[in-house]
């Protein structure tokens, strides 16, 4: 957890995590993730930010604000996906941030994002229906978004991914099977 969050997977890592989230059933997939601080007056004056995560799954949203030493979680928050309301991005030179807003009232705002990394969720929340489509992310946009997955544990690398991939396998040959029968 402790590494940059502006790094650049390989392609073939990125193709892996793709392939990752085709194997998974829709309800357990996620969709778009964010990586990145949670910005505060503390922070700003030069002291410690917190890694905060922000992970679509399904038809739910994930907050987690992540332990900056170890990578463990210290509180997490899910919201229905219909409760965000709004994403209000600002963005900078070479960072953005961005303030989630959810219907109860509760608002996050994450830094030190790359940029452009809160595009498709302004798609999203501008109604189109392809904007978290994997296959239509950049490699920065998808780079993220698995680094924000991994400090879940969801992901190829990740506890429990090699049962996700058997079962996968093993339902793409049932399905082969029954095609050719």
């Amino acid at each position: 957890m402790a590494r940059p969050i502006w790094k650049q997977l390989l392609a073939e890592d990125l193709e892996a995590f793709r392939a990752y989230l085709v194997g998974l059933p829709a309800e357990e997939r996620p969709r778009y993730g964010l990586l990145g601080v949670k910005a505060s007056w503390w922070s700003r004056l030069g002291g410690g930010a917190r890694p905060f995560v922000a992970l679509l799954v399904g038809d739910r949203v994930i907050l987690s604000k992540r332990s900056f030493r170890a990578g463990r979680e210290m509180t997490r928050h899910e919201y229905p996906a219909a409760d965000l309301k709004a994403i209000k991005v600002r963005r900078g030179p070479l960072l953005e941030s961005a303030r989630l807003r959810f219907a109860d009232g509760y608002a996050l705002r994450l830094g030190s994002l790359p940029r452009r990394q809160t595009q498709p969720w302004e798609r999203l929340l501008a109604g189109e229906e392809d904007a978290l489509d994997p296959a239509g992310l950049s490699p920065e946009q998808l780079t993220n978004f698995c680094q924000a997955a991994a400090a879940l544990g969801l992901g190829p690398d990740a506890p429990g991914a090699e049962a996700a991939e058997t079962e996968a396998a093993e339902a793409e040959a049932a399905e082969t099977a029954a095609a050719q029968s």
